[in-house]
């Protein structure tokens, strides 16, 4: 049985605080509510945003150098598919056809979308990606009330702080209470 694939859009790319210099991706489900915040390297979201902003510096870059020589092979990529993750490290594959034949490379997120917005081939998602690591918004109109009395566990006390994260549409910070939710509820 073939798993369920979602197509998914950039709807942000913003620098992380607390990471160090990297990046958080932020990809959204076409037609849904989801966010799937994907944290990259500097040099992967300027990578990400010159091909937003089709821009074509002086001198190409690797993805640039890539896409060159996909086409220069007669390779066209389909789509890209973030497919799995393992330990908080997602992992996606550049879907391409050559000559009628089918085939698939494997690459990293940022990479792949850096890809995709050169080529403006499709971003999908597998279901059980979505299911594990994304963030629902939507619900910012309901606000998050509870009295200085009320105790809640550990893991109610991460879900009001992924509330709040949401809310605020800090993604990076929603990201890393997901992940400590999922060590608690293994």
């Amino acid at each position: 049985m073939q798993e369920d694939i979602i197509p998914v859009e950039i709807v942000g790319l913003s620098t992380s605080a607390t990471s160090g210099g990297a990046f958080v991706l932020v990809l959204g489900e076409i037609g849904g509510n989801r966010k799937l915040p994907v944290v990259v390297g500097e040099n992967e979201a300027t990578a990400i945003v010159i091909g937003i902003e089709k821009k074509r510096p002086p001198r190409p870059m690797s993805h640039d150098l890539l896409c060159d020589l996909m086409e220069y092979a007669q390779i066209e990529v389909q789509d890209i598919l973030i497919d799995a993750i393992d330990e908080g490290t997602f992992f996606a594959k550049i879907r391409f056809d050559q000559n009628g034949h089918q085939g698939m490379i494997d690459a990293r997120p940022s990479d792949a979308v850096a890809i995709a917005v050169r080529l403006d081939v499709e971003i999908l998602v597998a279901e059980s990606v979505l299911d594990e690591a994304s963030i629902v918004a939507g619900e910012e109109d309901q606000p998050i009330t509870h009295t200085p009395k009320q105790t809640h566990s550990p893991i109610e006390k991460l879900e009001l702080k992924l509330e709040r994260a949401i809310e605020e549409e800090n993604y990076e910070e929603a990201a890393r209470v997901r992940d400590e939710l999922a060590k608690l509820k293994i």
